[in-house]
């Protein structure tokens, strides 16, 4: 059943007396079926598989033996407009731009402002030392490099002896 039929039948019945058990329960399945699809609004936007509108950018992680790098392209963008956070969740990246342009047009003064800004997280793995981290930003891409560590955080190597 679609949202609309849904909706027409929690509307009184012409002529009659509607149910108001079916109606409650109508009226809940309704509210369920609307907060699925604002969820998914916000987690698919405009039914994309992914939560990225045009432009913004992704992020490229690849791993070696001794490190785990992160690379992000950031156009135009220097390391004062760059923030980089470690949390729970992963690595935080936030970038912002403004720029502003004036311009003489008819003997009058027109600015013009263009904005913009980024927020991307990238999930971190086990293993890697985030208080050595290091960031840099060179000729439009952003890399953070993650050194390894031999153990995992929370771990440790329980020896076995013998009685």
């Amino acid at each position: 059943m679609g949202i609309i039929d849904k909706v027409t039948a929690l509307l009184p019945a012409r002529g009659g007396q509607s149910d108001r058990a079916g109606a409650a329960f109508d009226a809940l399945a309704l509210r369920d079926d609307l907060d699925r699809w604002v969820q998914r609004f916000f987690d698919e936007p405009w039914g994309l598989d992914v939560a990225r509108f045009p432009g913004m950018p992704v992020p490229e992680v690849r791993e070696t033996d001794k490190e785990l790098i992160v690379q992000l392209e950031v156009p135009g963008l220097d390391r004062e407009d760059l923030d980089l956070e470690i949390a729970p969740n992963g690595l935080t990246i936030r970038g912002e731009r403004r720029e502003e342009k004036r311009d003489r047009r008819n003997d009058a003064l027109v600015s013009e402002v263009r904005y913009g800004r980024f927020v991307e997280t990238v999930p971190l793995p086990p293993g890697v030392d985030l208080e050595r981290a290091e960031a840099r930003v060179e000729r439009g891409v952003l890399t953070v490099k993650f050194p390894k560590t031999e153990s995992r955080p929370g771990t440790r190597r329980i020896p076995v002896t013998t009685s």
